[in-house]
């Protein structure tokens, strides 16, 4: 009989433990004030080649050195527990562009946003993974030389508006991106290219509020009921 309460036991640990960890990724906020590092850390991973440097440098990331790869992203991913917003405060201001991606990672979907210092919006929505090319965003523009605000936000299901300084500059529909999965914030550019960008202040589903009881907390709880229950 023990082992069998055991076993019931063992399962809804391991339950406790999952609904634990989805509630651990979001909300989120991040303004990397914090000692100079090359390891961003708070969840984050860097991509990119081994001419680029991503590290915290003055309490923000900084993206830099030269382009080893064409075209090769290079910058701070994570995972997410399907969010609904997420934005973040960018300064391009030599040769470096900015990208924002956000990808299901069950269908593969995504949605992509990218400019080139002082220039236009692009759109990159793929509704399966497939490349489907970009697309110019008419009107939009960034303030050269200054940080900027750019953010995507699920306004319904399967819809997405972009927003750059709080103004919104396209809404877009993709059926596949159902479940936000991973953020990619990040630059790229040609080959031998020399520049930098910089990011901080990201915001995932308004921030996280400190007020709220924190996931360890709610498994704590959930377990200690169960053990009183025996």
């Amino acid at each position: 009989m023990k082992k069998v309460w055991y076993l019931v036991l063992a399962v809804v640990f391991a339950t406790c433990l999952s609904f634990g960890a989805s509630l651990a990724l979001d909300p989120f906020s991040d303004n990397f004030d914090r000692a100079d590092s090359d390891d961003i850390g708070n969840g984050w991973e860097d991509t990119g080649d081994e001419g680029i440097s991503v590290s915290i440098v003055g309490g923000e990331v900084l993206i830099a050195g030269m382009q080893d790869v064409d075209w090769e992203r290079n910058g701070i991913s994570r995972d997410l527990n399907d969010p609904s917003s997420v934005s973040f405060d960018f300064l391009a201001d030599d040769v470096f562009n900015v990208h924002i991606r956000v990808t299901d990672t069950s269908t593969s979907a995504y949605l992509e946003i990218y400019a080139w210092p002082g220039g236009p919006f692009t759109h990159a929505n793929s509704l399966d993974g497939g490349w489907p090319g970009w697309v110019a965003i008419e009107g939009s523009e960034m303030l050269a030389g200054q940080y900027n605000t750019l953010g995507i936000e699920r306004v319904a299901a399967g819809q997405y508006q972009v927003t750059n300084n709080g103004v919104e500059i396209i809404v877009l529909d993709n059926a596949g991106l159902v479940s936000i999965g991973t953020v990619l914030l990040s630059s790229d550019s040609a080959v031998d290219s020399v520049g930098s960008l910089h990011i901080d202040n990201v915001v995932i589903d308004g921030g996280s509020d400190p007020s709220a009881v924190k996931p360890s907390g709610k498994l704590s709880a959930a377990w200690g009921g169960i053990k009183n229950s025996f």
